[in-house]
């Protein structure tokens, strides 16, 4: 019994769509209201592409030339002209002309052109021009955003002027604000601020990412030490200005906190041919990954002196603030200005360093 079901409603909506792409819409006429159950059985019949309505109320499926205030279906509307107000839906909605207004479906919106419209769907949204917002629960996709795009998992724009926020991935050719990403961020020419674990562009001066693979940027590999003996090499990628920071490493003092991860984000304060000047905040955390912990987050200044072809060798200071679980961590603690112990662990301020090489790729 279900299959016969589902394969009545297949033919159903297939010869909806028939019927719909055959009107002619070389004329309009207004109507105060649409009133149906399902194309076409409705107020306005098999005419009804050819009214423009000010009200439409359909307990299944509408269709109709235009809309200018507000239309309502249970489950899905098309509207082969423009509209404006609220168009909402259980499921689906389409606009083949301008939107000028909010579409609002369970499932999925689509827009011939929403430079002043909003689409909010729990699923899909999709603009074959511009668009002012765009919220999804999947996907939002658009030519021209100004504006909003946000989505769980993914969003496309070829030209952004506004923000994008997915919970996995952002993509468009040119931005002019700020690309957010759970995970990737990818454009072409980025003016603003791309934050993700993994950001891609060809141009961009300010990425906060893990790893930033930027083609105008740079990147490049370190080798150091700190005033407790942690030795990291790390990976630095990002813009011009702004860059990330991944490492791994080791303390060879004590067992219990031998292993170590470093993250952060870095800027270049000055870069010139022989000397540099960089800003860093990072979190190393030293584990022997069984329970016992040794974390740092600080702040340090390094400048560098070229020495070599691609090669500079760095060093300065650093605050950091300091907590551990254990006394093998307390006894790490060098140079401390304050310092608390309570039942569970071990805090601290303390000034240390940084120095070592770096290799420019």
């Amino acid at each position: 019994m279900e299959r016969k079901l589902f394969s009545y409603k297949q033919t159903l909506l297939a010869l909806t769509l028939l019927i719909v792409g055959s009107f002619n819409l070389s004329a309009q006429e207004d109507s105060p209201a649409h009133v149906g159950i399902i194309y076409p059985l409705s107020t306005h019949g098999g005419k009804a592409a050819n009214y423009s309505n000010t009200i439409s109320l359909h307990a299944i499926a509408g269709l109709s030339g235009g809309e200018k205030a507000f239309a309502l279906y249970g489950v899905a509307g098309i509207v082969k002209g423009n509209a404006s107000g609220l168009q909402a839906s259980g499921v689906f909605n389409q606009v083949s002309g301008t939107l000028h207004g909010v579409q609002l479906a369970g499932a999925v919106n689509l827009a011939g052109d929403a430079a002043k419209g909003y689409q909010f769907a729990g699923l899909f949204n999709q603009s074959r021009g511009n668009v002012h917002l765009q919220l999804g629960g999947v996907l939002n996709t658009a030519i021209s955003t100004k504006g909003l795009q946000a989505s769980g998992v993914s969003n496309r724009s070829k030209q952004m002027d506004g923000v994008q926020m997915a919970g996995l991935y952002n993509q468009a050719d040119n931005v002019k604000g700020v690309q957010i990403a759970g995970v990737i961020n990818k454009a072409k020419n980025v003016r603003g601020i791309q934050f993700g674990v993994l950001n891609i562009a060809d141009s961009s001066d300010y990425t906060l990412g893990l790893v930033n693979i930027v083609k105008n940027g740079e990147k490049s590999i370190r080798i150091g030490i700190d005033e407790d003996l942690s030795t990291f090499a790390s990976f630095r990628s990002g813009g011009q200005i702004l860059y990330g920071i991944l490492g791994i490493g080791f303390n060879p003092q004590y067992e219990a906190i031998r292993y170590g991860v470093e993250g952060g984000i870095g800027a270049n304060l000055l870069n010139r041919t022989n000397f540099r000047l960089a800003a860093e905040i990072s979190s190393i955390t030293l584990t022997d990954f069984d329970g016992n912990y040794f974390n740092k987050n600080g702040l340090r200044i390094l400048p560098s002196i070229k020495i070599g072809p691609n090669i500079y060798l760095y060093g300065g200071p650093s605050i950091n603030y300091i907590n551990t679980d254990n006394e093998d961590g307390k006894k790490l603690v060098k140079m401390k200005i304050w310092d608390k112990q309570n039942s569970k662990d071990y805090q601290a301020l303390n000034v240390g360093f940084t120095a070592g090489l770096q290799l420019v790729l």
